[in-house]
């Protein structure tokens, strides 16, 4: 009778689709930032190679700065480049760093990655012109193509080039935006009058419109192949996706989601045609803010907002094989950001059940998170560990769903 039982529970496991784990959880630095002083160090983003290493990248200051560390011109001086590591499958530590990409006498940021449907690694990031002044605003998007990266330090790059967005229907979203504004009556309707005068006055010159993109989360790469683009302009806190079918050759852009106020948009991909996404909200409702669509990315739907509270910080959120989603995201609504956790939809991310913390010291500084899903359906995530270096930690699924301890 015991062994029926036994075999009995194993079947109920094996057709669940998994087999019962124990609670992981392993973190390491990226790299020691006493041995490393890349001063402003931030806005990770980590992936798995197709032969199980694991890579990331991470902005940078390109000369050793003194304690404090964090400047908040720091991020945006001349020096700033796009550090990156390497994890040798089966290693016990990270390669030494080294500089994935640096434009020279400009600030490069908030890198992210992905490896498309034909095994290449694409790398996206702003440089800031500073046009006008060293603003995000100036940001003009670059994207590296690689099929030899699987091997130590900076990949053998096939196509590098810019990539300038034009999208449509910016006014209209605008518009949307201060109508719900002011029907909430919070905000005078002089001010917003004020505020729709001038941006039809910046809309005049196209490089407000043209600049100003920024990636932050992974790019998405859909269920037909199709690289997509998660994008934000700093100018008008507008989010578009831009995507392409070719490898970067030609590229098309959504419809904005038709409000404003957000930043760093993170994609998943539900179905063929259906996507939901997460957003940086700057508003005054301290939670994550989301969107669907139900034409594989083309329209979006008005946002709504979540129950994950927001400090307006950088979030990812990722798909897991099990159909569950993932978000990681600094549960706080102020500052400081010395509480990042981890938390599990099931239900498409309408409620999320279960959630551990990843960090949780008072007045340190944890975010800018980036979150994937390996082959062996362990999760890694990477983040900004007091701007001084990256953490990576190494969990699964049953770790968050045993919660804190």
């Amino acid at each position: 009778m015991t062994r029926i039982i036994c075999a009995a529970i194993v079947c109920l496991l094996i057709t669940a689709g998994k087999v019962w784990a124990a609670p992981l959880y392993e973190a390491e630095f990226v790299f020691d930032p006493e041995k490393e002083n890349h001063g402003h160090v931030h806005a990770s983003c980590i992936v798995e190679c197709p032969n199980g290493d694991l890579r990331a990248v991470w902005y940078e200051n390109g000369t050793p700065m003194p304690a404090p560390y964090f400047s908040e011109q720091r991020d945006k001086s001349d020096d700033v480049r796009i550090g990156g590591g390497r994890k040798a499958s089966g290693a016990a530590a990270w390669d030494p760093p080294f500089v994935m990409s640096d434009t020279f006498g400009v600030s490069d940021n908030n890198p992210c990655m992905v490896i498309d449907q034909e095994q290449r690694l694409w790398l996206v990031h702003p440089t800031l012109l500073g046009v006008p002044g060293k603003t995000w605003g100036s940001a003009l998007l670059q994207y590296k193509v690689s099929s030899d990266y699987e091997r130590p330090g900076v990949p053998r790059w096939d196509k590098e080039r810019f990539l300038v967005p034009h999208p449509t229907g910016v006014e209209a979203a605008m518009r949307n935006a201060a109508e719900k504004f002011t029907q909430s009556g919070k905000i005078p309707k002089e001010r917003i009058d004020a505020m729709l005068q001038e941006m039809a006055e910046q809309m005049k010159d196209p490089l407000t419109l043209r600049l100003g993109w920024m990636s932050r989360a992974h790019p998405l790469v859909l269920s037909d192949g199709t690289v997509m683009f998660p994008l934000a302009n700093e100018n008008y806190d507008i989010a578009v996706m831009f995507y392409t079918k070719d490898g970067g050759d030609t590229w098309t852009c959504s419809e904005p989601v038709p409000e404003a106020g957000i930043t760093q948009p993170t994609v998943v991909q539900l179905s063929d045609q259906e996507l939901v996404a997460f957003f940086r909200n700057s508003g005054p409702e301290r939670r994550i803010k989301r969107s669907e669509s139900k034409d594989g990315g083309r329209t979006w739907s008005p946002l709504s907002i979540t129950d994950l509270l927001h400090p307006g910080a950088g979030i990812e959120a990722a798909l897991l094989k099990n159909g569950h989603l993932a978000m990681v995201y600094n549960d706080k609504e102020e500052s400081p950001r010395d509480k990042l956790a981890v938390s599990i939809s099931d239900d498409q991310g309408k409620t999320w059940k279960w959630t551990h913390h990843l960090e949780n010291t008072p007045q340190q500084r944890f975010d800018y998170p980036s979150l994937i899903q390996g082959k062996d359906e362990t999760l890694h995530a990477s983040y900004s560990d007091n701007l001084k270096t990256i953490k990576h930690v190494h969990f699964n699924e049953e770790w968050v769903q045993q919660g804190d301890q």
